[in-house]
């Protein structure tokens, strides 16, 4: 996996290819990368990209308590569950609370006992698998954006070697 030029972050996604210059590199083995920290776009010379680069953002392994509950109407109950991987755009939650797909809920995400748990305003339920629930972030301050990238950047996945 290359590292971001810019910043020198190992957490860097492929991306599809722009214009008629990078799908002629695209014979050299040559590919666009994109870091999800500073979102630098970069070549490198390496194997082919693929046609389907996935999700934006590559999850990491975390295990971190969870409390969330609906971002709109009335009921303010907190249910719990644990965070299982966690990126920039989404996250993996694993709950007994049974969520319809679709849903928006505020997510709470308690990261040490003594700070204050890192707030997401409004998240979306893209899939429900059994107990997991696959989550895309849709609204959170740049404050707790801030945070969510030091989180990520201090796991061993996300640091350079």
């Amino acid at each position: 996996m290359p590292y971001c030029p810019l910043c020198g972050i190992a957490l860097v996604k492929k991306v599809p290819r722009c214009g008629l210059r990078e799908n002629l590199l695209a014979w050299l083995m040559i590919g666009p990368y994109r870091c999800q920290f500073c979102s630098h776009r970069f070549l490198v010379i390496f194997g082919r990209i693929s046609f389907s680069p996935g999700r934006e953002h590559k999850r990491i392994s975390a295990r971190y308590p969870v409390y969330f509950r609906p971002a709109f109407g009335q009921d303010q109950v907190l249910a719990s569950g644990t965070l299982r991987d966690l990126s920039l755009g989404g996250c993996t939650i694993e709950t007994a609370v049974p969520v319809p797909k679709a849903s928006c809920l505020c997510l709470q995400v308690q990261v040490t006992e003594q700070g204050p748990p890192i707030q997401i305003d409004n998240a979306r339920v893209r899939t429900v698998n059994g107990k997991r629930l696959g989550l895309e972030f849709l609204s959170i301050t740049p404050d707790e954006e801030d945070r969510l990238r030091r989180l990520i950047l201090a796991m061993p996945q996300g640091r350079p070697s």
